[in-house]
C-alpha cells in the first residue's frame, strides 16, 4: 500500500509538470565553450543549442555578435566587450521586435513568425543569410555581414546590411520597405539616442538622411551602435524615426511622428525603437530593387573619437534594377518641393497636426490622400526647422 501511494505521487508530479518551458531563459552575459563550436583560423562560430526550435547559430567576432532565432525569424545582435556580450536589440519574445515589414498596395506583410511568412537562415564564416518569401507576392533576402569600419581596424566593428527584394506577384507592384530595431543599450537612461544634430534624443525624433544627418546611435556610454544612414555604400532610406516601441510597430511610411514625444505607451513604458523606411520602388514582374546600410559597433563613445563623425560623403543612387518611385496609389504622399517661408514655425505644425487630428476623427478612409499630404509637409516643416538650430 506505502508502494502504491509512492508511485501515484511520483506520476501526479510528473503529470502536474509543465510539458513545454513558457520562458526561455536569456542568453548569458558569459561566453562558454561548448562541444558545438566550429574552428575557423582567428574566429569561432558557436552553435547553440537552445528551448527555442531546432538550433540557432551565435556567429562572433571582434566586437560582433549575431545570432540567430528560429523561433521567430529575427537576426539579434550584441557588442562584445571583453568576456561579456551586451544585447544592442531587446532579446526578450525571441527578439520579435526587431524586423522588416514589406507594405505592398497599404498591406503590411511582416517577415517573420509572427507574419505566417516563410523563412530559413544559411550562415557562413562572416555572413548570416535570411531568405524570406511571401507566395505570390515577394522574395526579400537579407544579408549581414561581418566587417571593419576601416581596413586597419584590429576587431572586426561593423555589419553591413544588404536587402534584395523581388516582385513575385506576376504584375507590377509599388512596393514599401521598413527595418524596425528595438535597440536598447542604456534604455534605462534619460536619452540612450543621439545624432549628428541632436546630442541627447530622448523621445520621438525623425532624421532626414543627408550629409549632415547621416548617423544615428544607440549607447549606454559603454557600448554602442551606430546605424549608418547616408554614405558611401549606403542607399538612404526616405526617413528614420525613434519613437515608442508600439507606436513603431503600428506605424505606416506616411506616419508622422510628433519631436520630443515620450517613448512611454499605455502597454510599454520608455521602451522605444528605431525605425528606417525607405521609398516607395515600383517594381515589374520578377523585377529586383537592392538597399544597403551599415551599424557599427563600439566599447567607447563614438562621439568622442571623431572617426566616424566626420562629414559624410554625397551618397551613391541607388543600384537597383528598377527605378524607385513614388507610387501612383495613395501609400505615399509626395514630397513637397517648396515650403512658403511664412509656415516654418512651430504654430503652423501645430495647424497642420490639428487638421490631421480632425480630418482622422471625421473619416480618415475618405480623407486618405489629404492626410498623407499633411503628414508630409508636418515632416518638411520640421525638417527646415531642425537644420536652422
Amino acid at each position: 500500500m506505502k508502494k502504491s501511494l509512492l508511485l501515484f505521487a511520483a506520476l501526479a508530479a510528473v503529470l502536474s509538470a509543465p510539458i513545454f518551458a513558457q520562458e526561455s531563459p536569456d542568453y548569458d552575459t558569459e561566453l562558454q565553450e561548448s562541444e558545438d563550436v566550429v574552428r575557423g583560423k582567428k574566429d569561432k562560430i558557436r552553435v547553440k543549442r537552445t528551448k527555442r526550435a531546432g538550433q540557432d547559430v551565435a556567429l562572433q567576432k571582434g566586437l560582433v555578435r549575431m545570432e540567430t532565432v528560429g523561433s521567430s525569424g529575427a537576426v539579434l545582435f550584441y557588442v562584445v566587450n571583453g568576456k561579456k556580450v551586451y544585447p544592442a536589440v531587446e532579446t526578450k519574445n525571441y527578439g520579435e521586435s526587431t524586423y522588416i515589414s514589406l507594405y505592398v498596395e497599404n498591406r503590411e506583410y511582416r517577415l517573420n513568425k509572427k507574419g505566417n511568412c516563410d523563412f530559413h537562415f544559411e550562415v557562413d564564416d562572416n555572413s548570416i543569410t535570411e531568405i524570406f518569401t511571401v507566395k505570390d507576392v515577394a522574395e526579400l533576402k537579407a544579408v549581414y555581414t561581418i566587417s571593419k569600419m576601416d581596413p586597419q581596424d584590429e576587431l572586426e566593428n561593423s555589419v553591413r546590411v544588404k536587402y534584395s527584394l523581388k516582385n513575385l506577384t506576376g504584375k507590377t507592384r509599388a512596393f514599401v520597405l521598413k527595418a524596425v530595431y528595438n535597440l536598447c543599450l542604456g534604455e534605462n537612461r534619460k536619452a540612450h539616442f543621439s545624432s549628428a544634430l541632436k546630442s541627447d534624443i530622448g523621445g520621438e525624433y525623425v532624421i532626414f538622411p543627408s550629409q549632415d544627418e547621416s548617423w544615428i546611435i544607440s549607447s549606454d556610454s559603454q557600448n554602442a551602435v551606430e546605424l549608418i544612414v547616408y554614405g558611401e555604400g549606403v542607399t538612404p532610406p526616405r526617413k528614420a524615426a525613434v519613437a515608442n516601441k508600439d507606436a513603431i510597430e503600428s506605424s505606416t511610411p506616411a506616419t508622422t511622428f510628433v519631436p520630443g514625444k515620450s517613448f512611454d505607451s499605455l502597454l510599454s513604458y520608455n521602451n522605444s525603437s528605431l525605425a528606417l523606411y525607405w521609398n516607395a520602388v515600383e517594381l515589374g514582374e520578377k523585377d529586383a530593387a537592392n538597399y544597403s546600410y551599415k551599424i557599427n559597433f563600439s566599447i567607447s563613445d563614438f562621439q568622442n573619437s571623431g572617426k566616424l563623425h566626420q562629414k559624410a560623403p554625397k551618397a551613391e543612387p541607388p543600384k537597383e534594377e528598377a527605378k524607385p518611385q513614388e507610387p501612383d496609389s495613395d501609400m505615399l504622399a509626395g514630397e513637397i518641393d517648396y515650403i512658403d517661408p511664412s509656415k516654418l514655425n512651430a504654430e503652423y505644425v501645430q495647424q497642420l497636426i490639428d487638421h490631421i487630428n480632425s480630418l482622422e476623427q471625421s473619416d480618415p478612409s475618405l480623407n486618405r490622400m489629404k492626410i498623407q499630404q499633411l503628414q508630409t509637409e508636418v515632416d518638411e516643416v520640421l525638417q527646415v526647422l531642425r537644420s536652422r538650430k
